[in-house]
């Protein structure tokens, strides 16, 4: 729910034309995650939890990426092609190597 908020409070420069996805990435990387990971060392997390982490950044990550054109329609981004963009690199094995 914190995260939830911290993304909504930055929610002006994820939306943002002037500012790249680059910057973007680096925001939700260094405002938005951390508030999410907090504490996540010290307790269990059930599958729901995971999932609900997981919707949660690929919630944020198709803000910062946008639609994709095809075949002359716009769509969002499928769940496998933001798993290509992140490069594996999603919040749930985040949380779980800072357990480790």
């Amino acid at each position: 729910m914190m995260g939830n908020k911290t993304y909504y409070k930055n929610r002006q420069l994820v939306n943002s034309s002037l500012i790249s996805r680059s910057s973007k990435l680096q925001i939700y990387h260094m405002l938005v995650r951390p508030v999410v990971t907090y504490g996540s060392e010290s307790c269990t997390r059930t599958m729901e939890e995971e999932r609900a982490l997981a919707v949660f950044e690929r919630k944020i990550l198709r803000k910062i990426y946008g639609p994709v054109k095809e075949n002359e329609l716009w769509r969002i981004q499928r769940n496998d092609e933001l798993k290509v963009i992140i490069k594996g690199e999603n919040i749930v094995r985040f949380v779980k190597c800072q357990r480790i």
